[in-house]
């Protein structure tokens, strides 16, 4: 697209946040992912990132039906999770999270971005990104701080 200057901006920093992300999963130690940390089990913060993707990035605005919802892992923070999510279970998932990402940009421009947005008609289609963005970061902040308070590199050091 000629007029992708924005879009194609707004695209790296997602997938660069993405990254990030994924090698939170990488490193976690086995011992911290089922832990219950900061309110939370560890992994469900990662849950809640990669289903905040597939709810507010979808292209039509239909039922939206919860990943995992058979498991009662409650990506909402609602409940403690009834189950456990292994890394496998997550890292499947977070490559389908970055396939559908990656179609929800495809072949779109900037005045795209300027467009209502299927979810939320008061918000634009960059206002959803930037959004998404927001939200991506601030669970990389999030796991990350975990990592610190044990004494564990963090990704936002490497």
């Amino acid at each position: 697209m000629e007029n992708s200057i924005l879009l194609n901006s707004l695209k790296k920093q997602f997938f660069d946040q993405f990254s990030m992300l994924e090698r939170i999963i990488e490193i976690c130690p086995d011992d911290l992912w089922n832990k219950k940390v900061s309110g939370f089990v560890f992994w469900q913060q990662i849950l809640h990132t990669l289903v905040g993707e597939h709810f507010w990035l979808r292209v039509e605005k239909t039922e939206f039906i919860e990943p995992f919802k058979e498991k009662n892992v409650y990506p909402e923070f609602e409940k403690d999770p009834e189950n456990m999510l292994s890394k496998d279970d997550l890292k499947k998932f977070c490559n389908e999270t970055k396939e559908f990402v990656e179609k929800w940009f495809n072949e779109k421009d900037d005045n795209w971005l300027k467009l209502p947005s299927i979810i939320n008609d008061k918000w634009t289609n960059l206002d959803t990104i930037v959004g998404q963005i927001g939200h991506l970061m601030y669970h990389v902040g999030h796991c990350d701080a975990i990592f610190r308070e044990y004494n564990i590199k963090g990704v936002w050091n490497e």
